[in-house]
């Protein structure tokens, strides 16, 4: 538990005490801070407890009032001087068990001398006191808070992030099953036996004709991110600032079924037009959209708790390869925190706000590394899938040209012209699937920059909110406190 122990005397200094021990509650928290009145529960062993209390803590604070060593029982015995009193009995314990004593001088008190102190007590006249005045109440108190968090371990820890799902396809035995299955692609296509007289003059093999639709479809996401990062650019993201602030329900909410309603119309309504075949086809594409629609509300019951999660458990670490999505997140959950604190703020809203910016800052630094990633690693680290599907792609159809080149070379009827074309085709389909790379490279790379930017715009915002919540300042003491004259240091 740990913390600190107020060891102090009662007497018409209670309300300073009593004051004392509010404002350390408060700012370490209830736990962290004994008081025998109030931290004695009922019906407990009050001998046993502060005993195990002072065993525990961190800081012993010795509240030192005027006439603090010349108090006297009824009898007129010093009550330093009898071995049952409770004050001199806490300060030998937490003195025989190597804890920080500090003395509390409230107001004109003087420091003790050894000689007013018993022989197992004697050790308190060489800490160094720290004073608190009433009349400068808070501005010793700021001082003393100073001191006691250097001595007060934090009572919080971060929570370590989740742990991070591998990217599919990443490392090089993926990168050498696409290698091995684009040479059997290559080599397997051309070398299929695809049956005599399907090369004529009017026809188009089918290798040719098959290879034609790959090569147009090729042309579809080229168009598809050259309209969204283009005309509709601004919008998109936009919109996508706006998603990423909002619940992950919300967030799904918007996206997900969105397309997934435009993806199943435009399949749906193309099969339909395909007649009985495809009338059947697009049962099974229905079918498929409900076993997604249940996956997708799985997905969704797992990401509400992981958002009650984050929320109650804070704060949590974020991940290496943080998205855009979770890092405006983070900051919001931040921003909506900080908004409902008020002056002044407790160690840990402190603390934990310091160390979430600070986390923030480590992860916006880690984006912008990724920003400035050259092409193929970027492709690499957060692509592999899509690279590799895209070079199987373009190796498929520069096979089928290459068996429509063999078979019409078979039937004598290939041409220079004939050859050159087919050849083009493939550079056509080597540079839309190049083109589609690099304007997706360019837009995660300015979107990125942005986000960067942003979170430090915001991040600023949050570091002045909090340094205002946290103010005054607390520092330590510029000068140490008076100490009798014989233990003062030597000119």
């Amino acid at each position: 538990m740990g913390g600190i122990f107020i060891n102090y005397r009662r007497g018409d200094h209670e309300d300073v005490v009593r004051e004392l021990y509010d404002r350390l509650e408060q700012y370490f928290g209830e736990d962290q801070v004994f008081r025998d009145v109030a931290s004695i529960v009922p019906g407990q062993r009050y001998p046993d407890t502060l005993r195990a209390r002072v065993a525990d803590c961190e800081v012993l604070l010795v509240v030192i009032h005027e006439g603090w060593t010349d108090t006297r029982d009824e009898s007129g015995t010093r009550r330093l001087d009898r071995p049952d009193d409770w004050v001199r009995q806490e300060i030998e314990q937490a003195l025989g068990a190597g804890r920080t004593v500090i003395p509390l001088l409230l107001d004109d008190a003087e420091p003790p001398k050894p000689t007013e102190l018993p022989s197992g007590a004697r050790d308190l006249a060489h800490r160094q006191a720290q004073r608190l005045r009433v009349r400068r109440f808070r501005h010793d108190l700021n001082e003393l808070v100073a001191v006691l968090e250097s001595r007060v371990a934090p009572t919080w820890r971060p929570v370590p992030a989740p742990p991070q799902r591998a990217v599919p396809g990443g490392g090089r035995w993926p990168t050498a099953g696409t290698a091995v299955l684009a040479a059997g692609i290559l080599l397997g296509v051309p070398a299929i036996d695809w049956g005599d007289g399907w090369v004529t003059a009017d026809d188009l093999p089918f290798p040719l004709y098959a290879a034609s639709w790959s090569l147009l479809l090729m042309s579809a996401p080229l168009v598809a991110v050259g309209v969204v990062h283009g005309p509709l650019c601004r919008r998109i993201d936009a919109w996508e600032r706006e998603l990423h602030k909002v619940k992950y329900r919300t967030y799904l909410g918007q996206t997900w079924p969105v397309a997934m309603a435009v993806a199943l119309v435009s399949v749906i309504g193309g099969l339909s037009a395909q007649g009985e075949a495809g009338a059947l086809a697009s049962w099974g594409v229905v079918l498929c959209a409900m076993l997604g629609v249940a996956r997708g509300t799985a997905t969704l019951i797992r990401l509400q708790r992981r958002d009650r999660d984050l929320w109650t458990r804070w704060p949590q670490e974020l991940s290496n390869r943080v998205s855009r999505q979770e890092l405006r997140r983070a900051v919001v959950r931040l921003e909506v925190r900080m908004s409902g604190w008020a002056r002044p703020l407790s160690r840990e809203q402190r603390e934990k706000a310091a160390w979430e910016l600070a986390e923030i800052g480590r992860a916006s630094g880690r984006m912008a590394q990724e920003a400035a990633r050259a092409r193929m690693g970027w492709l690499v680290q957060d692509h592999p899938v899509r690279l590799g599907c895209y070079v199987l792609w373009l190796t498929l159809t520069a096979a089928l040209f290459l068996a429509a080149g063999l078979a019409y070379r078979a039937a004598g009827l290939g041409t220079v012209r004939l050859y050159a074309a087919m050849a083009g085709a493939v550079l056509i389909g080597a540079a839309m699937s190049l083109g589609t790379m690099e304007i997706s490279y360019r837009r995660q790379r300015r979107t990125r920059t942005e986000l960067v930017r942003e979170v430090a715009e915001r991040t600023g915002l949050l570091a002045g909110r909090l340094t205002s919540l946290s103010s005054p300042a607390r520092t330590r003491p510029s000068a140490p406190a008076p100490r009798p004259e014989e233990f003062a240091e030597p000119d």
